[in-house]
């Protein structure tokens, strides 16, 4: 009996954990590169003072770059360790989207939870309402990884690998930037009684939603594509 769509998406995601575990590539070049980032802000700001409209954007620029420098090589390791064609066969392309989606989240929320405290020292900025920035983070991070995850998918597909990463993730992401940045600037606003930033956490959700819409749709074609 074949195993169902959501076991075998936690057996893609388990197989990439493990894997991530053993060899540690995505989260030390993810990390490396944010926290990396980070310093070079927080030395390039000594003695110097910050405004948190100014701060914000730095802040989703350093997730973004994060973010695509591992992400989107979930799919490009399964081509280059030539397991891509076992993993068409063991599960449905609704189950890899998914396991890897997955995979994605976990990665990028580790990655968020220890570059964002560092970003905010880094920069001394300070977060009156912790609850409207933790829920704007968390919708703007899980937007960003169901972007990274399709868009992986397209450039494991590819020769010119190093090209596309940008060349398609930027305008896929860029929308999302803009958003994460104004909910944000919201999210650390002085007025308590400013409620409209839950419209851009609507917006980043919205995004998300459409994004994985899209992905549903078209993974199946770019992942049994030969």
């Amino acid at each position: 009996m074949a195993a169902s769509p959501v076991r075998q998406a936690l057996v893609v995601c388990r197989k990439d954990l493990l894997a991530e575990f053993r060899e540690r590539t995505s989260i030390n070049a993810v990390l490396l590169f944010a926290v990396t980032s980070v310093v070079v802000v927080g030395f390039g700001l000594t003695g110097l003072s910050l405004r948190a409209d100014a701060a914000v954007p730095l802040l989703w620029i350093v997730l973004f770059f994060a973010a695509f420098s591992g992400l989107a090589h979930v799919f490009t390791e399964e081509e280059d360790a030539a397991t891509s064609e076992a993993l068409r066969m063991a599960a449905s392309p609704e189950a890899v989207f998914w396991g890897k989606l997955l995979y994605n989240l976990g990665l990028l929320a580790v990655t968020a939870g220890i570059v964002v405290p560092l970003f905010l020292g880094a920069v001394d900025l300070s977060v009156p309402q912790p609850l409207r920035f933790a829920a704007v983070v968390g919708a703007g991070t899980a937007a960003l990884a169901s972007a990274a995850t399709v868009v992986g998918a397209i450039v494991a597909r590819a020769r010119a690998r190093g090209a596309l990463f940008g060349a398609l993730g930027f305008p896929v992401v860029l929308p999302l930037i803009m958003i994460a940045v104004v909910a944000t600037r919201r999210a650390v606003g002085q007025d308590p009684t400013e409620w409209i930033w839950l419209r851009d956490v609507g917006g980043l959700i919205a995004y998300a939603a459409a994004m994985l819409a899209a992905s549903v749709l078209v993974f199946p074609v770019i992942w049994e594509s030969q």
